[in-house]
């Protein structure tokens, strides 16, 4: 076989001097004379026939897997990739073990962790076809590419064993026979450099192979001819060629020996592909040199031409300078008389047409302005929503310039409150908005008061009540205390037609026998204690946080219990607000007790405990449902799921497996390090697999809490509000740890215990297996450090960038958790919330709680109330010592809530709050006229005439102002009362100041704007004004004065109010206002320019407070109003129970005798057989059927029976002692087990409560007025 020649080496001797010895055809490996010594050209030639004959095993891989799979795969050169999901693997296993492929992943799209299954059967099949594992590759060697040379000599390995069993054909040998391109095999050399693994010997395969198997190797026949023999010895030559031999060993002999057709091949590829590049180095080389030179000469030229033109120019600059006055003056004499000869033309011209040059320009400049002007009108109404927002965010950016200004100064001066003074000027409409809040907000005071005053007399009436129940009083005296009562609402007017309410609430709670004097004083106690604990939530909050710190957790139990059912499992919006503001209170009290920030990771407070127990409730539970339910049941819905990470568990249970499976030992060592099971190829790939599955699950988990946020219940979101503000204002400047703290609530206290014990939190409703349980743990562990943004020592890499990429999200919901509407607008709630209730505030508990809530207060008084002052000492002295608990178990009291400790506004501090307003009023006209140093300086300034004119104008500028404005909207109305110019009151001082409001119209009536109904009496006997009335009081308690300034600066009837009178009034005012210590004279009266300036910078919130408290107060007087109703329909229940008591006694005293039953009847019987037996009840028994207490109305309805069954179910109601009744029920003559006691009070009690229906035995509902009648009728007529 001839050998093409390459350029790089001489040409060969006749007869294969130049043969390889031992194969034929194959040239050595020469270097050519015009070489360098260097060896370097041996490395490059044997590098290239290595990269050629890998590339040829290759081929040959890929045509024995064709020929075994009888499909196509893809070409030599990306064989490797084709290769690497195990897809043409796993299918030539099959074709020789199809037992060892139970399924094939075949998913193209991209390359998948699944895929190593398929390289898995391929390792089986081998090991079932025999093949010696040292010539196994690994499975990260084809899966990551790291060692592919590997995987092709076992496959060339797998080839031999195979064609010896006769299960596949021989691959052939193909070195010689493939041609690759310069590209590739650059390609594959790279590729095989890049890789650093070593070349394996693929001519020795078949001695290695029969080694590792222990059989004789059977010698290859040539693949070509028998070899040729030695070739004879070498001629002398001057210069003798330098041989290389490739390898000494017997093994390398053996592969030259197979291969020598395919050396000789890739010697001539290579020597071919050389002379190429030489060839193309001297064109490439050749045009270079002929560029260069072509740019040099251009570059000469150049520098040629150049060098002439300086020349030149130097030599003409030289004869100039030389002549240099002579050509300047020829010049400027050139110049004049052109200039001027041009000049004397144009002026002619311009003289010859100037009345047309004139009319031209002005007709230019018109047609130019009108052009622009429209141009800019178009441009204004093309954008005109732009410009409103432009200068609206002009006006806003000059507003919010002012606003900073003003909010940096602690004590800011005179001039910058003249500066901003602007910012009071307000509309009417704010003024009269005011007047009418004002206006409103007495009303209900005044509803308020006549409630609590109608509330006291029906008290007296409610004992009366009880003790004619429990006791028998006279029935006429209660009659009287009615129509006193009635004739008492009748003066009233009917301003508070509230009667007869909660009778049944008089009953004591704590003794069902006797209601004395003292019980009744003890009781009324212990009702306003815990609606004081209940209201004022910083006594229970200091004494959670004493007892958590002194007593044990069985006490702290014990509080969790009864706070929750002081505040009645915040069932209702009126105790969840008020529970939410003690969790309020008790974060500020935990928190600011920390000293440092880490503290409070590692506090246990019992707030936390409460907001746990607040937290499980009815909606609290059905959010998490709703949003952990789908998920959790993903997780445990696939049976075969393992989230484990931990080597060493991971390294374990890969023994136990392997014991399951072969029934023998394990050879791995059991006691393992963490370092050890790492290292662990099987323990990282299963880790790894786990890893990935767990970052999904929890993603998914992260999306849906995130997802949440809108459907999460407010309390919780509240909550997170509160600890959020309490910990930033305790601990400024720790953002980040703020957020780990909220986050840590949020997500560890509240949603961790449903992800990890679903059934416990009614998420599912099965049982959760060991191995689901551990599943989602490993979830909310992983959520809980993205939480927190902590990582824990031996997290993978991967899994701590993903907890640091995932905690940015998490820490982003926390905060926005945290943003929501205050307590008091999300439940509407306001100080008049308990007065407009038609209901008095009640909860259910035990004697024994409450006496354990005395005690508690009792010892801890000192902490909780040190002012003697405080209401709840004054409670806690007047109960005295706390009763002693009881160890037997008692049932729970009805405690109705009252509210000892109701306050008002008084007339006093209304006059204080009208005397505060004026008195800003007056300082804003005076500090709009004159200026000084301080307020005290201006107010004992001198006034001169400027200011006394200054002062008059703006006065006037206010009044038509003022007339306009209310002539607009009022027309003739307001010039009736009087000429407001002149000034509508009399008095000097204050008084005068006050005098110019709106007068009252008529007695009784009012404007429509505030609708309400003013008295028609005053106290004096005269109609009361509507300036007496007016209150511009804002929900802060500052007043409103911006355009109220007008009634400040009127005079009375004769003299026209001055500026020296106006600074008159305002230094009286000051001095009223110092003797409240509301200002000091020792500061200039700092205090007031204070005030008005927080006034300045609370202005639109003022505004907002307005109308959510305008809004609050119309809810609250129709609340008042249904209130009234409430009580009127309270009242005539009970008159007609009165009547209804009247008739019974009556009744009774009419006859001798209780009535014997008719004979045969029923009752007849059933009274006979009690006699014989011996068990006649005292007071009588009476049996009835179900369908007779259904025919007289007592049972309205009864549950999970049947029409036709109700003739077999009777009923016996038997007494035994006076008041208390023993019902027992029988079906088709079958007793129930169980008998129910009723007591006459109760079913009073009930009937005072509005209760109309009741329930015995869970199932007949019986009418309590027609059961009360039947009871008096058969046991006391």
């Amino acid at each position: 076989m001839s050998t093409p020649h390459h350029p790089n080496y001489p040409e060969p001797p006749p007869g294969h001097e130049d043969d390889v010895a031992g194969l034929h055809g194959r040239l050595r490996i020469q270097k050519s004379r015009e070489k360098d010594n260097s060896g370097a050209w041996m490395d490059l030639e044997r590098q290239q026939v290595q990269a050629y004959e890998y590339l040829c095993h290759i081929g040959e891989t890929k045509e024995w897997i064709e020929a075994c799979i009888k499909e196509e795969i893809g070409s030599v050169t990306v064989l490797e990739e084709e290769l690497r999901n195990g897809i043409a693997l796993a299918k030539l296993a099959r074709s020789f073990s199809p037992k060892s492929v139970k399924r094939i992943f075949e998913d193209r799209t991209k390359l998948q962790f699944r895929h190593s299954d398929n390289i898995n059967c391929l390792f089986a099949a081998m090991k079932e076809a025999g093949l010696p594992s040292v010539f196994f590759f690994e499975l990260t060697d084809l899966y990551e590419k790291k060692n592919i040379p590997k995987v092709i000599y076992c496959i060339h390995a797998l080839s031999h064993v195979l064609a010896k069993k006769g299960l596949a054909p021989e691959i052939n040998n193909l070195v010689g026979k493939l041609e690759f391109t310069e590209e590739q095999l650059d390609a594959t050399k790279q590729s095989l450099e890049q890789s650093g693994v070593q070349m394996p010997h693929f001519g020795n395969l078949e001695v290695a192979l029969a080694a590792e198997m222990k059989v004789e190797p059977v010698p290859e026949e040539p693949r070509e001819s028998v070899a040729p023999p030695p070739p004879p010895p070498e001629p002398p030559v001057e210069e003798a060629p330098v041989v290389v031999v490739l390898t000494e060993e017997q093994k390398r002999e053996l592969f030259l020996k197979e291969n020598e057709k395919k050396i000789i091949k890739v010697q001539s590829l290579v020597r071919r592909r050389a002379a190429k590049k030489a060839v193309h180095r001297f064109r490439v080389q050749t045009q270079h040199d002929q560029k260069e030179r072509l740019r040099k000469v251009t570059l000469v030229q150049a520098q040629l031409r150049m060098r002439q033109a300086r020349k030149k120019f130097k030599e003409r600059l030289a004869f100039l300078q030389q002549r240099d006055k002579e050509a300047r003056k020829i010049q400027a004499t050139w110049r004049m008389y052109k200039t001027r000869e041009e000049q004397i033309q144009r002026m002619e011209k311009l003289r010859e047409n100037e009345w047309l040059f004139v009319k031209l320009q002005a007709r230019v400049r018109g047609k130019k302005a009108r052009l622009a002007y429209k141009s800019k009108q178009q441009f204004y109404k093309t954008n005109e929503s732009s410009v409103t927002k432009i200068q609206a965010l002009w006006r806003a950016k000059h507003a919010k310039k002012a606003y900073k200004a003003l909010s940096a100064l602690n004590d800011p001066q005179i001039h910058v409150i003249q500066e901003f003074i602007h910012l009071l000027d307000d509309s009417d409409k704010d003024f009269e908005d005011e007047l009418d809040l004002e206006d409103l907000r007495q009303q209900v005071i005044k509803k308020i008061r006549e409630t609590i005053q109608t509330d006291l007399d029906l008290n007296e009436l409610d004992v009366k009540i009880a003790l004619l129940v429990r006791n028998r009083i006279s029935l006429e005296e209660v009659v009287h205390s009615t129509r006193r009562m009635k004739i008492m609402m009748q003066n009233s007017g009917g301003g508070a037609a509230a009667t007869a309410a909660g009778s049944a609430e008089a009953v004591n709670p704590f003794s069902s026998k006797t209601m004395d004097k003292e019980a009744r004083y003890r009781l009324e106690r212990y009702q306003q204690l815990f609606y004081l604990l209940q209201t004022q939530q910083t006594y229970l909050a200091m004494l959670m946080y004493v007892m958590n710190k002194t007593s044990g957790a069985q006490s702290n139990k014990f509080m969790e219990q009864v706070v929750l059912t002081l505040y009645g499992y915040a069932q209702n919006s009126r105790e969840e607000y008020l529970l939410l503001s003690l969790i309020k209170t008790s974060i500020k009290v935990e928190v600011n007790e920390t000293a440092k920030i880490d503290e409070f990771w590692r506090a246990n407070p019992l707030f936390i405990k409460l907001v746990l127990q607040y937290t499980r409730g009815a909606k609290e539970r059905q959010f998490l449902r709703d949003l952990l339910q789908p998920l959790v049941k993903n997780v445990m819905a696939d049976n075969l799921l393992s989230l484990e990470t931990d080597p060493v568990t991971i390294y374990r249970n890969l023994i136990r497996d392997e014991e399951v499976r072969t029934g023998e030992i394990s050879s791995r060592s059991r006691d393992v390090t963490p370092e050890l099971a790492n290292a662990d190829s099987e323990v990282q790939t299963i880790q790894k697999k786990n890893l990935q599955k767990l970052q999904a699950l929890t993603d998914q988990f992260l999306d849906a809490i995130i997802g949440s946020l809108k459907k999460m219940p407010y309390s919780l979101r509240y909550i997170a509000l509160e600890l959020q503000d309490a910990v930033k204002n305790r601990f400024p400047g720790n953002d980040a740890e703020v957020t780990k703290i909220v986050g840590n609530f949020i997500y560890y206290r509240y949603m961790n215990p449903a992800i990890v014990a679903p059934e416990g939190f009614d998420v599912i409703d099965t049982q959760v297996s060991p191995a689901q349980r551990k599943n989602l743990a490993e979830i909310a562990r992983v959520l809980h450090q993205i939480s927190v943004n902590r990582t824990i020592p031996g997290d993978q890499d991967d899994l701590a960038s993903y907890i640091a990429s995932a905690s940015k999200r998490f820490s982003a919901f926390f905060n926005e958790v945290a943003n929501v509407i205050t307590a008091e607008e999300y439940f509407n709630m306001d100080q008049f919330m308990d007065m407009s209730r038609q209901r008095k505030p009640s909860i259910f508990i035990t004697p024994n709680e409450i006496y354990r809530i005395h005690l508690a207060l009792d010892k801890n008084l000192d902490v909780l109330a040190p002012d003697p002052t405080d209401p709840l000492r004054i409670i806690i002295s007047e109960l005295g010592p706390a009763p002693p608990v009881s160890d037997k178990e008692q049932s729970e009291v009805h405690l109705t809530l009252v509210n000892r400790f109701a306050k008002l506004e008084d007339e006093s501090e209304i006059k204080l709050k009208h005397l505060l307003a004026d008195t800003k009023r007056l300082i804003i006209a005076i500090v709009r006229v004159q200026s000084g140093h301080n307020l005290l300086d201006i107010l004992e300034a001198p006034v001169t005439e400027e200011q006394e004119r200054q002062f008059q104008a703006h006065r006037a500028a206010e009044m038509r102002r003022y007339l306009e404005s209310r002539e607009k909207k009022s027309g003739q109305v307001w010039r009736e009362n009087g000429d407001l110019s002149a000034g509508a009151g009399g008095g000097s001082g204050a008084a005068a100041a006050n005098g110019g409001r709106r007068s009252a119209s008529a007695p009784g009536q009012r404007d429509s704007e505030s609708g309400g109904v003013r008295d028609k009496d005053g106290e004096d006997g005269q109609q009361q004004t509507l300036a007496e009335q007016m209150n511009g009081m804002t929900a802060s308690g500052s007043m409103y004065f911006g355009s109220g300034s007008y009634f400040c600066l009127k005079g009375d009837d004769k003299n026209s109010l001055t500026f020296s009178t106006l600074k008159k009034r305002a230094l009286e005012n000051m001095a009223k206002l110092e003797d409240h210590q509301m200002i000091s004279k020792q500061t200039h009266y700092q205090d007031m320019v204070n005030m008005i300036a927080r006034d300045m910078l609370t202005k639109h919130r003022r505004k907002t407070q307005r109308r959510r408290e305008f809004e609050s107060l119309k809810r609250t007087l129709n609340n008042l109003s249904e209130k009234a109703a409430y009580l009127d329909e309270q009242k005539r229940s009970y008159e007609d129970y009165i009547n209804s008591c009247i008739a019974q006694l009556n009744k009774k005293t009419g006859k001798g005798g209780r009535k014997a039953p008719l004979l045969f009847s029923r009752q007849y019987y059933h009274v006979r057989e009690l006699q014989r037996a011996g068990k006649m009840p005292q007071f009588g028994s009476f049996k009835y059927t179900a369908a007779e207490l259904m025919k007289k109305g007592v049972i309205i309805a009864m549950d999970d029976t049947a029409p036709k069954q109700h003739n077999q179910i009777t009923l016996t109601i038997s007494s035994d002692e006076a008041g208390i009744f023993n019902v027992e029920a029988a079906f088709a003559g079958v007793k129930a087990t169980e008998t129910m006691e009723l007591r006459l009070e109760d079913l009073l009690q009930s009937q005072y409560n509005g209760v109309q229906v009741i329930t015995l035995f869970g199932m007949a509902k019986v009418n309590v007025n027609l059961l009360t009648y039947l009871l008096n009728k058969k046991f006391f007529v």
